[in-house]
């Protein structure tokens, strides 16, 4: 029997998630999945349930409370947006791929849209799952 409260939409964007109480502490991850509560994350550290943060996807910011974050078992095969340069691809995103430890799930209150084609399937993603978000497009 499903015991979560929202459905899941799966999504697949390289992100990076930043503490706004403490801008060092940010870390590149992954997101995992989309609801109408948040979007959840696989990250290399934890950030503390409550923690206000910023998430930067592409040429987007979406800004929120940690939820959740707990250790999850390590993602051992690529996934597409990992795998794809136009994503924007790093180094670091490679180096990172076998360190994925944590599964952060993120309660999004603001979205500031960027105009990249990644940004608009965001934007979509976004207004099918979380309608009652405030979001504005930059530009």
């Amino acid at each position: 029997m499903e015991k979560r409260t929202y459905f899941r939409q799966p999504i697949a964007f390289q992100v990076r998630v930043t503490a706004m109480a403490n801008p060092e502490f940010t870390a590149l991850g992954e997101t995992s999945d989309i609801s109408e509560a948040g979007i959840g994350v696989c990250l290399p550290l934890q950030f503390l349930p409550g923690s206000l943060v910023k998430m930067e996807i592409a040429d987007s910011v979406l800004q929120g409370f940690v939820a959740y974050s707990r250790e999850w078992p390590q993602m051992l095969e690529s996934s597409f947006a990992r795998n794809k340069s136009w994503v924007g691809g790093s180094e670091e995103a490679e180096e990172s791929r076998e360190r994925y430890v944590y599964r952060t799930g993120i309660e999004v209150v603001e979205a500031l849209i960027g105009t990249s084609g990644l940004s608009q399937l965001l934007k979509a993603n976004v207004e099918e799952t979380m309608p009652n978000l405030r979001m504005t497009t930059a530009g």
